[in-house]
């Protein structure tokens, strides 16, 4: 009777868990085949707490092929480009090494780490490849023997726990990309993420968010734009800035206030900026004379500053 309500116990908490997310209507649902065997639902879904949106999807399987790890439950999520993303594991629920041992936090971590690795050699090779041919170790939960991993590998996988870590790899970096690729165009499009996007912090999606805007919405996402041109990137500022255009660059009433932060851009962007702008104010000379006094500017950017207080272009 113990065994019987400590399992509906464990039961709930996993419920409510996975009921933390909402699925948005219209539900946008995608039937990811893994393999023969395998298929799972992935829905598009909004975080409550932090109002992001991802990919999820719910396995529960038996993943180890020795039956030396016990069956795990996992809540599996990727961006809107298709990238992995993380994993959670249902309350009342643990992922089991070798003989049925706990994962730690640190297992965790480490999983995660591998999982986010594209390039992981997990890519390349049959899991049977990892297996120590020549050793045995012995599993005292099943009686029985298996193998363990080859030392070459030891830094690929979880100790104990290649088959999950394997398994896990292949289903979150798999095909999976690309389908929910080619939902993007229409779920950016029907549930307006315009707006998310660009206020992500991720790169890929300002990159997106970039691609999208049209040249009848720059003008209105102006502010956006130049927001943009402090992302952390190396590349998202430079493509903001091609966007906000003539328009912007010839404007002093609208570019004065991005020269008062100028050396908060990165520096190659502050040349392009130094460079692009014209038809300076006198509100923009001193600006830019009190900026030519200082000293975290280079040699070239004070001569281009020095032409601008002169009009030279």
């Amino acid at each position: 009777m113990i065994n019987y309500w400590m399992i509906m116990f464990l039961f709930m908490l996993s419920f409510q868990l996975r009921g933390q997310h909402k699925h948005l209507v219209p539900e946008v649902s995608i039937e990811y085949r893994v393999n023969d065997t395998l298929e799972i639902q992935v829905n598009l879904i909004q975080d409550q707490e932090t109002a992001a949106y991802y990919y999820h999807a719910f396995l529960s399987t038996d993943i180890c092929n020795d039956k030396v790890c016990l069956p795990i439950q996992v809540d599996l999520f990727w961006n809107l480009l298709g990238d992995y993303d993380h994993f959670s594991v249902p309350q009342g629920h643990v992922f089991t090494k070798f003989d049925h041992q706990y994962f730690d936090q640190t297992d965790y971590g480490l999983l995660q780490e591998i999982l986010l690795d594209t390039l992981s050699p997990i890519r390349d090779y049959a899991v049977e490849e990892f297996l120590d041919k020549k050793e045995q170790k012995y599993s005292v939960e099943l009686d029985a023997i298996t193998r363990p991993t080859l030392k070459v590998f030891s830094n690929v996988t979880v100790p104990g726990a290649l088959y999950t870590v394997y398994a896990l790899w292949h289903i979150v970096n798999g095909n999976i990309k690309q389908l929910i690729r080619n939902e993007l165009d229409v779920v950016y499009k029907q549930h307006h993420l315009a707006d998310f996007f660009a206020a992500s912090n991720s790169a890929s999606y300002e990159a997106y968010y970039l691609e999208k805007l049209a040249d009848d919405q720059i003008n209105a996402a102006e502010p956006v734009l130049v927001r943009l041109l402090f992302s952390n990137d190396e590349y998202i500022p430079h493509y903001a800035w091609k966007k906000l255009g003539e328009t912007y660059y010839a404007n002093p009433d609208k570019y004065n206030n991005l020269l008062q932060e100028l050396e908060k851009l990165k520096p190659h962007l502050q040349l392009v900026v130094l460079r692009s702008i014209s038809r300076p104010n006198l509100r923009t000379k001193e600006i830019l004379a009190d900026k030519a006094q200082g000293k975290t500017l280079s040699k070239n950017q004070k001569e281009l500053i020095y032409k601008l207080l002169n009009y030279e272009k």
